[in-house]
Formats: structure tokens, C-alpha cells, sequence
């Protein structure tokens, strides 16, 4: 069986968002709890075919409809002769639901697109914050917690953001034209030049307005509302340009070649930590 599933997130709360959205541009989905590495993870799934065809069109008829980056996870299991339909379940399926628990997290699953910027955040904000502080000791503690959180919300890899942030910033230690007080932890609005770029009032504005400017970049959906728009560059974003961290290249950094690789040599480095 090939699922497609459209999001994967810690918060049930994040996964009924999603499933509502796509439910307002006609596409049916469920919720199936999945249990990895002893967390619960909360997927949503779009369809499940016994043709990789009809999956892989499926997950095109998404992002077409709603600028997601749907994705395919095979199962085996046996299926009947007509079990190549669109599953129609509840959206509030329950783990007794689905047999779906032996699914990996979406990067694993994803295969065609292993630097995918949407994605369950597998570090922890423990692990973040251990590894920045062996470099910087001053670096904001609570950080790690932002961007595990509003990662986990807006469903972008919140581990490899914060490796990101990581990259323009120095390790927290603003080096370049952004300046410290203005918890710009990406260089938003930072052109060059000496241009300080844009300042946010608080370290969680400043990380919320990084994932609102990889949120415009990675798909054209609306944007989430549970936060205001703090990202004063959102709209100038050529919007789903980017759905990986290397199709970042010459966009987020000019001309940044290497720039994705960079974010994610970074990350592999502090995952192995």
C-alpha cells in the first residue's frame, strides 16, 4: 500500500488544522496517531493506493489544490482487489483506526526529497541548546524551545531552522550586520551593504518571523493564524519557490551557491553530536 499523508505533527491540535484546511479545498483526510522512538506523532493522511501511480498523483492533486508537499510512505499489508480508493475515514481516527504505526517520520519517507524544509523536528530543544552553548555559552537558553515549537505548528523541520539560524547568525553570536538586540536570527531584511535588516520585539518574534519567511517560501497556502504575521518581508516572497533548504540557493542568500548545503552540513553536524 502506498499512504499519502499531507503534515506530520507533534500537536493534534496543529493536525485537525491541517485537516480542516484541506477539507475547505475539497481533499479529504484523517489523523493517524503514530508512535516513534516513543513520542506521538500526529500524520495526516490523504489517500492510500495499491498504485504507486495513483499515489504519486494524488500527492500532486495536493500541492496543485493547496501548495502542500504531500508525501508517499509504503506499508505492506494485504489488500483486497478494490482497495485503490481514497480512504473517506474520520478525521478524528483514533490509533485503533489505522496500522500505520511502523511508518517512519516524513524526511525518512520522503525519499525524492531528503532536504525537504517541511517535516517533523526530530532533535530535541535540549539537544539544540546543548550543542549551540558548546560553541557560544551565551546563547539565548530558550531558543531551542522556539523553534521546536513553532517548527512543530507551521510543520517545518525546526531542527534544521534552527541550524539555519546557526549559519546567519554566527551561533547567536551576531557577527555580520544584524546586531543582537534585534533578534533577527536570519537576516531578514539584511541585504548587505550594512544594511541591520529588520529587529522584532522579542527572541520568539524573531524565530516566528524565520519560519513565516521559509512558510512563504515553501508552499502557497494561507498562512496559519493562531500567530499574527510578524515577517515584514512575507509578501515579497515568490511564494512555494522553495520547498527544499538547497532550492534556498540565490533566493534567501544572494548568490549563495552553496547556501542549503551549508544549513544542512550544519545540521548533520549537530545531529551527530
Amino acid at each position: 500500500m502506498y499512504k499519502v499523508f499531507a503534515g506530520s505533527f507533534k500537536s493534534r491540535e496543529n493536525a485537525q488544522e491541517r485537516v480542516a484546511f484541506l477539507r475547505s479545498k475539497g481533499i479529504q483526510s484523517f489523523i493517524v496517531p503514530t508512535i516513534i522512538s516513543g513520542e506521538t506523532w500526529y500524520r495526516v493522511q490523504a489517500g492510500s493506493f495499491s498504485s504507486r501511480i495513483n499515489a504519486e498523483n494524488r500527492v500532486t492533486e495536493i500541492n496543485k489544490a493547496t501548495g502542500i508537499n504531500a508525501f508517499i510512505a509504503a506499508e505492506n499489508q494485504s489488500s483486497s482487489p478494490n482497495s485503490d480508493v481514497r480512504s473517506t475515514s474520520s478525521p478524528t481516527a483514533t490509533p485503533t483506526d489505522t496500522a500505520s504505526s511502523s511508518l517512519p517520520p516524513s524526511p525518512s519517507a520522503n525519499q525524492q526529497n531528503p532536504s525537504s524544509i517541511l517535516g517533523p523536528t526530530l532533535l530535541t530543544a535540549e539537544q539544540m541548546n546543548q550543542y549551540v552553548r558548546k560553541i557560544n555559552p551565551n546563547a539565548l537558553q530558550q531558543l531551542g524551545c522556539f523553534y521546536k515549537t513553532i517548527g512543530e505548528y507551521y510543520g517545518i523541520r525546526g531542527d534544521v531552522a534552527f541550524a539555519q539560524a546557526m549559519l546567519e547568525t554566527d551561533y547567536f553570536r551576531f557577527t555580520g550586520d544584524v546586531r543582537n538586540g534585534q533578534n533577527n536570527f536570519a537576516g531578514i531584511g539584511a541585504t548587505g551593504g550594512g544594511a541591520r535588516g529588520a529587529s522584532f520585539k522579542t527572541p520568539q518574534d524573531g524565530v516566528l518571523a524565520q519560519f513565516q519567511h521559509l512558510y512563504a517560501y515553501v508552499t502557497t497556502a494561507p498562512l496559519p493564524n493562531r500567530y499574527p504575521l510578524v515577517d515584514p518581508r512575507f509578501h515579497i516572497v515568490n511564494r512555494g519557490s522553495a520547498t527544499t533548504w538547497t532550492a534556498l540557493n540565490g533566493k534567501w542568500a544572494v548568490p549563495g551557491t552553496t547556501y542549503g548545503q551549508s544549513i544542512l552540513n550544519l545540521y548533520q553536524k549537530m545531529a551527530q553530536a
